[in-house]
């Protein structure tokens, strides 16, 4: 075919080509008998000519993959037909920033071969390696990206066609069983009931010991190499009619009649040298299990997990997962959700919904004034996006009811003092290496049990919203074992997914206590002690100062209790909370001084998780009284102080504290219990 081909020569484009085609000059004989007579005036051709020649016959492909446009090069696979590889491979999932490949099928002239995970990858590299072309369907975006980043110093031929590209241009589009049957190719019945998010469930099942599902995934991607051969064939067809040039003049291979065969191994017979299916060698089921993150056992840790929908009318799933034991329902308002929840006393909600909307944004509408600016997508999705996960947009017109719906239920939470963190179920049952929903329910089951969590779910008909309500709250212990990846940003922020490779040394270690109480309690000079045992030290009245002092207003207990009330409504509580955060060191122990509502305790959790440390002090009124009579103020001040709006959620706190300090007694009695919580 290369023969019959100007465009690799300097000042010949397409246009001047099918001119010269029309003028029956199709070849490169062709074209030196037609213009012997004026070659002087063609010197530069006819040297490009000469070198074309000895390229051509020594197989030098980069010589012309490197001068010919990269749409053409399925004319270089035309050339040297029994040296060209068709390749597809499969992998567990989307992203090659979490799934890998689980097989790698490929055809050179009639011969059909397969690397499996874990298997020697000799084979492939040869065949490769022998390789003139390279096609693929969709592989420059798939197949090739997966294969580099997971084989070392991987080299491919210099002529790669890819055959979704080169479809498009002669009419075609969609995926490449749809073009398949635009062509009227019948796959065998067992290779057409599977479709890409069965194959990866047919991973699953031979990894968790179905050996046949193995043999089926490679009659799928058997049949996806050959029926690339035929596509290829029908396409290069109606591209070069299209050129112009006629194709009855010559005669062009046909990849289809190179049809290779799945030759299996038989011990049986003489054929012990086929493909082999061998009981799966590695890690059986997740690629994680409960066991190994690293959980509080023996209280046990306390979380609901809500796949929540866009609308109270229909019912949401929802889980109690006490540690390894999952209960499951479906539940349908809001109270329903809330009272549930707050009958098991969670230490974490975990929600399955946007929680946030893009920053700059001010409400989920379209009408939204800054819809064409800030746009409907945060930066956790448009990371998710591009690390190969698909994740719908938080405002797109389907998910503005669950994005509004997700934030109200996370801000009631958060003013009860629940910590809540959001959750993306298919994005972890990705990276634990479990099934999502869609490829199967009865497998995502199991996966979930592998994984290590008991529960109804296994005896009982759920529904997907339970599974995925389950998942929701596993990615709750993923978090508090600190093996989690926060992404987003402080403005919008943080969706938690699971990330088996981080270090939670910080994370585990780490000791963050903070203290509450009512007035004259000795909460500061609590901190102060804290303090002194070498942890960093914060308080809320910090901020609150600095804003009195930027507005140039009086500095005291009532003022910074006016701007404190202010601040709660607006900018909100957790502003506030994120401002004393930046103050902080990022490494280290920290001491927190002056919890006021239950969103900082939710707030400090979610920060901190198992690190945080809510210690409330508490003192008998008279003792108080009597403290803050002693600092020069009278007793009517102290009323009237401990009155004001900003001291209303004290004792809500008191409820939510993990430690209670009594002191009404000396400054040594003080610092003996602080010392205990310091330890």
């Amino acid at each position: 075919m290369l023969q019959y081909t100007f465009r690799h020569l300097k000042g010949f484009g397409a246009k001047k080509e099918a001119e010269l085609w029309r003028a029956y000059t199709f070849t490169w004989d062709d074209f030196e008998n037609a213009y012997n007579s004026q070659l002087s005036l063609f010197e530069h051709t006819a040297s490009f000519l000469q070198e074309s020649r000895l390229a051509l016959e020594a197989g030098d492909v980069e010589y012309f993959a490197t001068s010919l446009p990269h749409q053409e090069h399925f004319r270089i696979a035309l050339t040297y037909p029994e040296d060209t590889m068709f390749l597809d491979i499969e992998t567990t999932g989307l992203s090659k920033y979490y799934d890998k490949i689980t097989l790698i099928g490929w055809s050179i002239g009639t011969e059909y071969g397969v690397y499996l995970q874990g298997d020697d990858d000799s084979e492939f590299r040869k065949a490769l390696s022998s390789a003139k072309a390279i096609v693929t369907f969709n592989g420059s975006i798939f197949d090739l990206p997966f294969i580099r980043n997971e084989f070392e110093d991987i080299r491919f031929p210099a002529c790669h066609v890819d055959l979704r590209f080169m479809s498009k241009r002669a009419g075609f589009s969609g995926g490449q069983k749809v073009i398949e049957e635009q062509l009227g190719l019948k796959r065998s019945a067992k290779a057409a009931e599977v479709d890409g998010l069965k194959a990866t469930l047919l991973w699953h099942k031979y990894k968790w010991g179905d050996e046949k599902a193995l043999r089926q995934l490679i009659v799928y991607n058997h049949a996806d190499v050959e029926g690339m051969k035929v596509i290829f064939d029908k396409v290069a067809k109606i591209l070069l009619k299209n050129y112009q040039l006629p194709t009855s003049k010559i005669t062009l291979p046909k990849f289809a009649k190179r049809r290779s065969k799945i030759n299996w191994a038989n011990k049986k017979t003489d054929k012990p040298d086929g493909i082999v299916i061998r009981p799966y060698g590695g890690k059986i089921g997740p690629l994680v299990f409960l066991d190994e993150l690293a959980l509080p056992k023996q209280q046990g840790l306390r979380v609901v997990g809500i796949d929540l929908t866009g609308s109270e009318g229909r019912p949401s799933g929802w889980c109690f997962l006490n540690h390894d034991l999952a209960e499951t329902k479906c539940l349908g308002p809001d109270e329903d959700l809330i009272n549930e929840t707050l009958k098991v006393k969670p230490d974490l909600v975990s929600i399955d919904s946007p929680l946030s909307i893009p920053f700059g944004r001010t409400s989920v509408d379209d009408s939204d004034p800054g819809r064409h600016e800030f746009g409907i997508m945060r930066k956790c999705e448009r990371l998710l996006k591009k690390r190969g996960v698909n994740v719908y947009p938080s405002l797109i017109p389907s998910m503005q009811q669950l994005t509004a719906r997700g934030m109200r239920l996370a801000e009631r939470f958060r003013k009860l003092g629940v910590p809540v963190i959001e959750s993306y179920p298919g994005a972890a049952q990705d990276i634990m290496g479990i099934p999502r929903k869609g490829a199967s329910l009865d497998y995502l089951s199991k996966g979930l049990e592998l994984f290590g969590v008991k529960g109804n779910y296994l005896t009982e008909q759920v529904c997907h919203d339970e599974l995925d309500a389950i998942t929701s709250a596993v990615v709750g212990l993923f978090f508090w074992s600190g093996k989690f990846e926060a992404i987003g940003n402080e403005e919008e922020d943080y969706l938690i997914i699971p990330d088996l490779e981080v270090d939670t040394t910080n994370w585990l270690e780490r000791k963050v206590i903070g203290l509450s109480g009512p007035i004259a309690t000795g909460k500061t000079t609590a901190a102060k002690f804290i303090e002194e045992a070498g942890f960093a030290y914060g308080r809320f009245s910090q901020i609150l100062k600095q804003m009195l002092i930027d507005r140039g207003e009086d500095v005291n207990r009532e003022t910074l209790q006016e701007i404190g009330e202010k601040v709660n409504k607006t900018p909100g509580q957790r502003w506030l909370c994120t401002q004393l955060l930046k103050m902080l060191p990022e490494q280290g122990k920290l001491v927190i001084d002056g919890l006021r509502h239950p969103e900082d305790h939710a707030f400090m959790i979610e920060s901190f998780g198992p690190a945080f440390m809510h210690a409330h002090i508490e003192s008998s009124e008279s003792v108080r009284t009597t403290r803050y009579v002693a600092d020069g103020h009278s007793v009517e001040e102290f009323k009237v102080a401990c009155n004001h709006p900003a001291e209303k959620d004290i004792s809500k706190l008191a409820l939510l504290a993990h430690r209670t300090i009594r002191n009404n007694g000396d400054l040594k009695s003080l610092q003996s219990s602080v010392d205990e919580i310091a330890q």
